[in-house]
């Protein structure tokens, strides 16, 4: 069985970062926090406090100085071999229950937890002197078993857990009935057992599917948190290409409507209007105010560029630094021809490519990853 691990989606922080056209447009802040935290079952159930482990730790130590200073009868060696091993299993299983934030607790886990709890028990039980009080002694090492059956329900595994206790109940008659005991004795030594993990499966049954239903739901509204960020970003990032086109557009429209004529550099100017404005669409990427400067230096010089981005993800800082940069150089250095800047499609063992055409030849410049920095070289083919 495969170990699933459940979790609440709980919104600490910014949530919904949208980046649309040119850049990061939009954000939608939920609280103070940083990002969405993924909580596990066992945390929220309280399973990673440090006072249940310290509870745990001390119930061991209680056990121990109750099985070491009760009897008052010699025990054999094999006796105090039987003692110490019943001591490190309970200790093992105590505290592995607790560990891991699978939900419910691995299949494997809990084997183990299940076996080594109840070889424990019985090893406790055979290393007790025969002249000891029968009902007294035995009950120790079930109080622990108890508390390791009850986590193991707030784990998720209740079956395995009352199945242990069947285990535990078929070894309290056969050890009961080696001491001259009947198997309703024997049986009556796991009515403590019963006792602690019966409500703990009820407080199981009914708290962990509440803590599932506000994961769900909180899940939900973190996803309409970020759809509604994302709605914001669009209508940001619309209103802002408004906005451009009204400054930068509008002018030319209105002269047309006006019947005004265009000279060759109004007709330039429009022609750069134009050209930004699928740049802005087209080359996104590629797309800053260094590079909007050295675009319409070359375009006015007569050099035909053209900037694609073809490319699904943001450039981070780095690599847009690195790759604008070296456009601007490019087309600082251009007087005629065509130039090309693609940004290529994710996946591919390059990241952009810089082709010039002149009537002396072609010249390319790719952009690759070495040690994971982006770099360019001369050459290369690219499709």
């Amino acid at each position: 069985m495969t170990a699933r691990r459940g979790t609440a989606k709980i919104g600490t922080g910014q949530i919904g970062t949208a980046k649309i056209g040119t850049g990061q447009i939009g954000k939608g802040q939920i609280g103070s926090g940083q990002m969405t935290t993924d909580v596990g079952m066992p945390v929220m159930l309280g399973l990673r406090t440090r006072r249940l482990h310290v509870a745990v730790t001390g119930l061991l130590v209680v056990y121990v100085a109750v099985r070491a200073t009760a009897f008052g009868d010699a025990r054999t060696p094999a006796q105090w071999v039987l003692e110490a091993v019943a001591v490190l299993g309970l200790s093992v299983a105590a505290h592995r229950v607790l560990l891991g934030d699978e939900d419910p607790l691995p299949s494997r886990s809990t084997l183990a937890v299940a076996v080594v709890g109840v070889a424990s028990v019985a090893a406790a039980w055979w290393a007790t002197p025969l002249a000891a009080g029968v009902w007294v002694q035995a009950g120790a090492p079930l109080v622990v078993f108890a508390v390791v059956a009850g986590l193991l329900t707030l784990r998720g595994r209740a079956a395995a857990a009352w199945t242990v206790c069947g285990a535990a109940l078929a070894i309290a008659v056969i050890w009961s009935m080696q001491r001259g005991g009947t198997a309703v004795a024997g049986g009556q030594l796991t009515v403590r057992m019963v006792m602690a993990l019966l409500p703990a499966t009820l407080m199981a049954s009914l708290v962990r599917p509440m803590l599932r239903l506000t994961g769900a739901l909180e899940e939900r509204r973190v996803q309409a948190a970020r759809s509604a960020a994302v709605t914001v970003a669009t209508a940001a990032e619309r209103a802002q290409r408004l906005r451009r086109f009204d400054d930068e557009v509008r002018p030319y429209l209105q002269r047309v409507a006006d019947g005004a004529e265009f000279d060759e550099a109004a007709a330039m100017r429009a022609s750069l209007v134009e050209h930004n404005l699928r740049d802005a669409v087209r080359g996104r990427g590629w797309w800053s105010a260094q590079t909007k400067t050295s675009l319409a230096a070359a375009r006015g010089a007569g050099v035909a560029v053209r900037v694609l981005d073809d490319s699904r993800t943001e450039l981070s800082a780095d690599d847009a630094t690195v790759l604008h940069t070296e456009l601007a150089a490019t087309l600082a250095a251009a007087s005629s021809g065509v130039v090309t800047a693609r940004i290529l499609p994710s996946g591919r063992e390059d990241v952009a490519v810089i082709t010039v055409v002149t009537a002396d030849g072609i010249i390319r410049r790719v952009a690759g990853r070495r040690s994971g920095v982006l770099v360019w070289r001369s050459g290369g083919s690219v499709d």
